[in-house]
């Protein structure tokens, strides 16, 4: 088990991370506490992790200035089931991307396993939890070193080198997060 502490710069939040391994993956458990553009919002998300670290499945609740949206999503096949639709458009997304959290980032991270110099465009399921916004969006990983990664959003022309752990989770994302701490479970 690991718990890793995080600091959004950008959303000004706070948020406590749980990662377990599972017989047959991982299961994430998250809360993020925060203040962005006068909002203050509360983001409790669940997301199940397959062993190559692509995601199977997840559950958003957010209450934003009071007002509670839950979301779910699972998949079926190449198929996501979100909260109780399928959704054709995204068919064959491998992970999944939540706005608040730079977790998420270790989906691709780890399950690409890319060498340094490698890099890799790939289609995510992203969530833009304070808009309430599920669409897919076209990303690019290109490791730069052992523990560096240039992370680009190509429809946003958005570009930033994240520094991962040995494990692939996120110390520093600069201007956006920031490890504040951890704890890891022997």
């Amino acid at each position: 088990m690991k718990i890793i502490l995080w600091r959004g710069l950008l959303y000004k939040s706070l948020e406590h991370c749980k990662i377990q391994k599972q017989d047959d993956g991982f299961g994430v458990e998250s809360v993020i506490i925060g203040h962005y553009q006068h909002q203050v919002y509360k983001i409790r998300y669940l997301i199940s992790v397959n062993e190559d670290w692509s995601a199977r499945g997840f559950e958003i609740r957010s209450e934003i200035e009071g007002a509670e949206a839950p979301i779910a999503g699972s998949k079926t096949g190449e198929d996501w089931l979100v909260n109780g639709t399928v959704r054709p458009d995204l068919r064959g997304l491998p992970y999944i991307d939540i706005s608040l959290t730079p977790f998420t980032n270790s989906l691709p991270v780890n399950n690409l396993r890319l060498e340094v110099g490698q890099s890799q465009d790939i289609k995510v399921l992203y969530v833009d939890v304070l808009n309430n916004e599920i669409k897919a969006v076209s990303q690019r990983y290109l490791k730069k070193g052992k523990d560096l990664y240039l992370y680009e959003n190509l429809a946003k022309n958005f570009s930033a080198t994240i520094k991962v752990d040995e494990h692939g989770f996120v110390k520093d994302y600069p201007e956006l997060f920031q490890e504040v701490a951890r704890f890891e479970a022997k």
